[in-house]
């Protein structure tokens, strides 16, 4: 395979790649539109008690990664923690603050 058509591989796999980070960041933002207006329109009680149920689950999925030398695992839980806490604030009608 020549240079040109190696470029032109690249390239292809370079545009694919970014068009599925396109889809993927939208229906990430769907998800967490639809979530936040579920937690939204629940009574206050039902909602921290599902807030607080998800923290827990964080909670001991990071501890495991922890107790697991596990980074990269570590690491997607912090920030799908930080997503969860924005959403959470902003269903319960919060600003968002940095944890």
């Amino acid at each position: 395979m020549s240079q040109p058509d190696q470029l032109q591989e690249l390239l292809q796999r370079v545009a694919a790649l970014e068009a599925r980070e396109q889809a993927l960041t939208a229906a990430s933002n769907a998800y967490q539109a639809i979530i936040t207006t579920m937690l939204g329109n629940l009574d206050k009680t039902d909602r921290d008690r599902i807030i607080a149920m998800i923290d827990q689950a964080h909670e001991i999925a990071y501890a495991r990664a922890i107790q697991r030398s596990n980074e990269p695992q570590k690491q997607k839980i912090k920030r799908a923690d930080d997503v969860a806490q924005r959403m959470f604030m902003f269903a319960q009608g919060k600003t968002s603050q940095p944890r």
